[in-house]
């Protein structure tokens, strides 16, 4: 059983003595000089940047409506907050269900999603 271990061992060592000859070969040998130091500097400033993913397309039937204080008739006002709006053939906006906060009591009124005029033309309402 000992020869098996050594045998092992043995391998085991002609392997990694093998790996560290093969990657010291892979070294270029002798000293750098100043003149390829200096063209590998140039090298690494000079090469392209990786170039960034392009920005997302943002759907042409799509609005972004921002945050805005509302009109709610026999309430007073809310806050809505910022959402998107889906535009209709008809000139129109899909408007999500939205949750507005009053801005002097704290209350919270809701309302429901539906299709709404564009935002600068709506009285009230989200």
């Amino acid at each position: 059983m000992s020869i098996d271990i050594r045998r092992v061992i043995r391998r085991l060592a002609r392997g990694t003595a093998g790996c560290l000859l093969g990657g010291a070969m892979m070294v270029p040998l002798g000293p750098t000089t100043t003149g390829q130091a200096v063209d590998q500097m140039n090298r690494m400033s000079t090469r392209p940047l990786p170039s960034a993913d392009p920005r997302p397309v943002v759907r042409n039937d799509m609005l972004w409506v921002p945050d805005r204080v509302i009109r709610v008739p026999g309430q007073g006002e809310a806050l809505v907050p910022g959402h998107w709006e889906q535009l209709t053939r008809e000139g129109r906006n899909q408007v999500p269900p939205l949750t507005g906060v009053d801005t002097s009591t704290g209350a919270v009124t809701s309302f429901p999603a539906g299709t709404y005029p564009p935002p600068a033309e709506r009285p009230y309402g989200p």
